[in-house]
């Protein structure tokens, strides 16, 4: 039996197409994803839409469209940019979706059932592009002629000049008093912190973790759930008057994509298929609970206090991991529109590579610090480490087992210097200390990934590349095949090389999976791609491979200008 393995991206809000920082977080997915389902796990991934908010209904009337035509239109473009990146999500779903609105208004009633949410007339400040109410201690002082914002201390006193305002969208609140629905969190204070007390990886990184443990035993407040002013939305069950809040409607797409299939409209037709679908949405319930929520830092505090106890509300069980990511600035500085330093994922790896993006978003920083999209840097690591180390030592195996094997080609294997290995014993990767170091590379990335720590396993795999290309150099087989006497040397030389490379390829096949399977089909290996995506990683690894190589091809990784 296989086991499952449930990952999610953040919800991403429908009224911007993503950009570079969205593509982070979903290439930081696929990447797991792609690692769990070839080290034999069934593997389901999710991305979606946010698309009950305000954001959208504004964003709609700026271009004077209809709500729904502007959602599709912007679910499309969303579905269009993860395409293009080829990010293997299995799910993607929208807030706006029937089989959601019926998950929402269940759990509603359930939580309510309970005494657990309750009416309350307020009067509170309402960030729209946060979509959450403030207190004054979540706000900062801004001075309206200029960018700078300053602390709100008892010696500042607001003006005509200075103002209030949210510190991530730099916009006054909105002054709200209305009758909501409140989420009694509170209640869950000391089951939270129990919860957090036994499983001590719940949020990675442990800084994070820490963060959020000291917010939860400082004190919880009650939240809104609801709004009455909102008419676009999901009722609630309990009150039609009333559309529930953004936080309590979105983060419960995680379990629609388990419990729920989609309208038979919204799916691919034939004979059948409803009852096939049907079968297969029956197999998804068993995904839940998510194994990882990927999420940004500024939604942490609504994935690890307020979904835990949402779900234990609902009576049901708790996601087992949040990765937490941090902001990046670009060339340095924040993005920002106003800026114009907004990156394009999809312009920019057209422009470049995919792989030159997914390799300096994951090596240049940790997951959880906060780092730099430096692209004059991002340039020069492509150039280093994929063109320079891993693109030349392909080159070199490729060119010299052509030579050698010419002119009658014939594959390079184990067995052809069987016999020669106690005249020339070169090959580290056959005895003694080199299957150890090999075995140490896999375990040490296997590790490191299973950890979530992606920068540790290409580190890892590039540090692994550079003592090969010194192994080359020590060996020299470009001068070995020369001497006739050499020749059965060369071949051992080269076949080490090959075998050490493609050891290397299993394991950054999930951050390069379309350069990994050129590269395998260089060498013969037209089949791994297919047995890899048959969940066969340790059976390939384990293998006692022939290569097979027929022509030269043109450079994998090509170098680019600054």
């Amino acid at each position: 039996m296989q086991d499952k393995f449930f990952i999610t991206t953040p919800i991403y809000y429908t009224n911007g197409i993503p950009h570079i920082g969205h593509a982070y977080s979903s290439i930081i997915a696929d990447t797991i994803a792609r690692y769990q389902k070839i080290s034999w796990k069934k593997v389901k991934f999710s991305t979606w839409v946010d698309e009950n908010s305000q954001k959208a209904l504004q964003k709609a009337e700026e271009q004077g469209m209809d709500i729904v035509s502007y959602l599709d239109m912007m679910a499309d473009k969303h579905r269009w940019v993860w395409d293009w990146l080829k990010i293997k999500y299995t799910d993607f779903i929208r807030t706006t979706e029937e089989r959601h609105h019926k998950l929402v208004r269940e759990v509603l009633q359930t939580s309510f059932d309970k005494w657990d949410i309750y009416a309350w007339e307020y009067e509170w400040m309402y960030c729209v592009g946060c979509e959450g109410f403030k207190k004054d201690e979540d706000l900062v002082y801004k001075n309206k002629s200029s960018w700078e914002t300053f602390p709100i201390t008892p010696k500042v006193k607001p003006s005509d000049n200075i103002i209030k305002v949210c510190p991530d969208h730099l916009t006054e609140p909105q002054k709200i008093k209305e009758k909501n629905y409140f989420f009694r969190l509170s209640a869950y204070q000391d089951k939270l912190l129990e919860y957090y007390e036994q499983n001590p990886d719940f949020v990675t990184p442990r800084d994070r973790f820490n963060e959020v443990i000291a917010f939860v035993k400082r004190w919880l407040d009650d939240f809104s759930i609801s709004r009455e002013t909102n008419k676009f939305g999901i009722r609630l069950p309990f009150d039609e008057e009333q559309v529930t809040y953004v936080w309590y409607d979105a983060l419960f797409n995680y379990v629609t994509v388990c419990k729920y299939s989609p309208h038979p409209n919204h799916l691919p037709g034939g004979e059948g298929i409803e009852q096939i679908w049907w079968e297969y949405f029956e197999n998804q319930k068993e995904f839940w609970p998510a194994d990882l929520h990927v999420v940004w830092k500024d939604i942490i505090r609504f994935h690890a206090i307020y979904w835990p106890a949402m779900l234990l509300s609902a009576w049901y069980e708790l996601p087992k991991q949040i990765l937490t990511t941090w902001f990046f600035t670009v060339d340095w500085q924040k993005i920002s529109k106003t800026l114009w330093n907004v990156i394009d994922p999809v312009e920019f790896s057209e422009k470049y590579s995919k792989d030159l993006l997914t390799l300096y978003l994951l090596s240049s920083f940790n997951i959880g610090q906060d780092g730099d999209f430096d692209q004059k840097q991002a340039i020069l690591t492509y150039n280093a480490k994929l063109a320079n180390n891993l693109g030349n030592l392909v080159n070199r195996v490729v060119v010299l087992s052509l030579k050698l094997t010419q002119p009658h080609p014939s594959p390079l294997l184990r067995s052809n210097f069987e016999d020669s290995r106690a005249r020339t014993p070169v090959s580290l990767i056959l005895k003694g200390d080199g299957i150890e170091w090999m075995l140490e590379y896999n375990n040490n990335f296997d590790t490191s990934i299973k950890k979530y720590d992606l920068k540790s396993c290409l580190d890892a795999s590039f540090a692994f590349l550079d003592s090969l290309n010194k192994f080359a150099d020590e060996k020299q087989p470009w001068v070995t095949i020369k001497d006739e006497d050499k020749q059965d040397e060369t071949r051992e030389v080269l076949y080490t090389i090959a075998e050490w490379l493609r050891q290397v390829w299993l394991s950054l096949y999930p951050f390069f999976p379309e350069k990994m399977w050129e590269m395998f089909v260089k060498l013969g290996l037209e089949d791994y791609v297919e047995k890899l995506e048959d969940w066969k990683l340790e059976e390939l690894r384990n293998k006692k491979e022939v290569f097979n190589i027929k022509e030269k091809w043109e450079a994998l990784f090509l170098r680019f200008d600054i």
